[in-house]
């Protein structure tokens, strides 16, 4: 297009120069013909004049020697005259053969002014001086007579001169005209060529540029091009070819990056730094889990939201910190749930450059799990060292013990006793039994015996362990037991060790008849937890326990009773933890307590199906 413009621009300088040109030439030309024109006319003019002087000439030589004769002088002056008209004449030709012609003419006249001037000055007879007039008269005439062949042989050619100059101007102006008419239309039209093409494919490059800004990166300029519209529209779909490859890289990661924000397990969210800080601007679903808001909810509020009562002023103070320093923070500290619920997380948070603002990325994980499993293990720990401890304990206590048992056993037969001291011997024996029961206790929590498991029927080993409960129940007169049973009639068989959970069924149902003060119901459900592992509720509508005790209620040697050994809950959750499952309590002061035991129905290690 560039060249075409360039070649379009020479072409009409080249046009308007080779135009000027011309009109100057032309305006040059003219005026050469018009000088002609008037130098004819100027030589019609001189020739007439030669015609009048030599014909004034002849009539003064008539007029000689008659009383109108001239005077001398002034025939002499006309004679003068006549000469200078045939010099002007003759110095108005330069052809050759004009020049030759009129050479011949200036001859004649010369010869003519001799005999003019000798019938001037010749002092002879009258006969001769007529003679002379007469030859003088008779060269005049020829002179007159060559005057006019010369008129009318050079009037027809000034004249086809004058018509043809006449012509040429006309063909001139014609032209000129033309030019000024036509010049300007071929500037038009030759522009409007120009145009036409510049702007067809400036439209064609507007039309894929709007096409473009609209979102449709396939569409390409399939319409031929030339010069650099057609270099333009190839960088234009190259363009748009690149753009599309890099939207769909960029789509690409964006997918991959969404689906790992949004599936992952733990919570995260974006927020704000700037005012207002910690506005939430997305979070994941895993964040919608943990806190109980929706993704929408949570793109509503503040993280300070989320804060328990009384620490946002400090939270607010920490996004500031991880804004301005930009180092990460982690920590673990408690969060609040949309019902209010306080949750042990692992917080992770630091800022995270988006463009040119800068936001706040947060990672939160649910470690209650955790916490409870260190603790646990923390637990289990303790639980294995006093376990170890009580056993070494109990075997060094048990034996001496025994012969204290004895020894008293045969004085008490052997020796005549009063009442009191008999009395007193029976109390003495009545707390060594005690003891050896705390011993044997001792021994079962420190050295637990391996779990022997069979397939059986939990409905029917509950049904026994309840009989065996009410038998002791109903020995409490000042008690009235109501006993419930809401035991699943599709409960499968399970694997386990069935003396082991008699132990700890019978151990449940005793503290529940004893957390009765004068009546009240206990009840036994069975249920399918899922299809691995059954459900198993003991619970009583006794005097309840206390938050503080509910968390100490299964840890050795802690009791509620004043003749408890604080070991049979603790027995209890390590047979069930030997056997897979897992044990809870709920307790409502005045409410009553349940317990909740969770069994699986095989035995993936050292069971049956091993």
């Amino acid at each position: 297009m560039k060249k075409n413009v360039l070649l379009g621009l020479t072409l009409m300088v080249f046009c308007f120069i080779a135009g000027g040109i011309y009109i100057a030439s032309s305006i040059q030309s003219v005026t050469l013909n018009l000088g002609r024109v008037v130098s004819f006319h100027q030589v019609e003019f001189l020739r007439e004049e030669l015609e009048h002087n030599i014909k004034a000439v002849q009539t003064d030589l008539l007029l000689q020697g008659s009383p109108h004769a001239s005077s001398f002088d002034h025939s002499v002056a006309l004679i003068e005259t006549l000469e200078d008209s045939a010099d002007i004449c003759l110095s108005c030709h330069h052809s050759e053969k004009t020049t030759h012609r009129l050479g011949e003419f200036v001859k004649a006249i010369e010869h003519y002014m001799t005999l003019l001037s000798r019938s001037l000055t010749m002092q002879a007879n009258n006969v001769r001086l007529e003679n002379a007039r007469m030859e003088a008269f008779s060269q005049g005439e020829n002179l007159l007579q060559d005057i006019k062949t010369l008129s009318t042989a050079s009037a027809g050619k000034i004249s086809e001169r004058i018509t043809k100059i006449q012509g040429d101007i006309k063909a001139t102006n014609y032209f000129l005209m033309a030019c000024l008419v036509l010049g300007p239309v071929a500037i038009v039209i030759m522009a409007g060529l120009f145009l036409k093409r510049f702007t067809g494919s400036i439209d064609t490059l507007v039309h894929a540029a709007q096409v473009l800004e609209r979102g449709d990166l396939d569409y390409r300029i399939a319409q031929p091009l030339k010069g650099e519209f057609h270099t333009l529209a190839g960088a234009f779909n190259g363009m748009a070819a690149s753009i599309k490859d890099e939207q769909q890289k960029f789509e690409t990661a964006h997918k991959s990056y969404r689906t790992l924000f949004e599936t992952a397990g733990e919570a995260i969210m974006i927020s704000r730094l700037d005012e207002p800080p910690g506005l939430i601007l997305s979070a994941n679903r895993a964040a919608s889990d943990l806190y109980g808001y929706s993704i929408d909810e949570l793109q509503t509020m503040n993280l300070v939201h989320l804060v328990p009562d009384g620490q946002e002023q400090e939270f607010l103070e920490q996004i500031r910190k991880a804004g301005d320093s930009g180092e990460w923070q982690h920590r673990r500290i408690q969060r609040k749930k949309k019902d209010g619920a306080l949750i042990d997380v692992a917080l992770s948070m630091g800022p995270m450059q988006q463009g040119e603002q800068k936001h706040l990325l947060t990672f939160c994980r649910d470690i209650t799990e955790q916490l409870r499993a260190e603790e646990e293990m923390q637990r289990s720990n303790q639980m294995a060292l006093v376990g170890q401890m009580s056993a070494g304990l109990a075997h060094e206590i048990k034996n001496p013990l025994a012969g204290i048992k004895i020894s008293l056993d045969v004085l008490a037969e052997d020796l005549e006793l009063k009442p009191e001291d008999k009395e007193l011997f029976g109390k003495i024996g009545n707390e060594i039994g005690r003891m050896e029961k705390l011993l044997k206790s001792l021994l079962n929590y420190g050295r637990p015996p391996q779990p022997q498991f069979d397939l059986f029927d939990m409905n029917r080993l509950l049904a026994n362990t309840l009989g065996n409960v009410e038998a002791v129940a109903y020995g409490k007169p000042e008690l009235t037991v109501h006993f419930k049973k809401e035991l699943a009639t599709d409960l499968p068989r399970v694997e386990a060790d069935s003396a082991q959970m008699q132990q700890v069924f019978l151990n449940i149902l005793l503290n529940a008849v004893d957390a009765l003060e004068t009546e009240g119901t206990i009840t036994i459900a069975t249920d399918r937890e899922d299809e691995n592992s059954i459900r198993i509720r003991i619970s009583d509508s006794g005097k309840g326990i206390s938050e503080a005790a509910l968390e100490k209620i299964f840890n050795p040697f802690f009791t509620t009773k004043s003749k408890g050994t604080g070991l049979g809950l603790s027995i209890c959750k390590r047979l069930i933890e030997q056997h897979g499952g897992r044990i809870d309590v709920e307790s409502q002061k005045e409410r009553g307590t349940s317990f909740i035991i969770i069994l699986p129905l095989i035995q993936k290690i050292g069971g049956l199906a091993a």
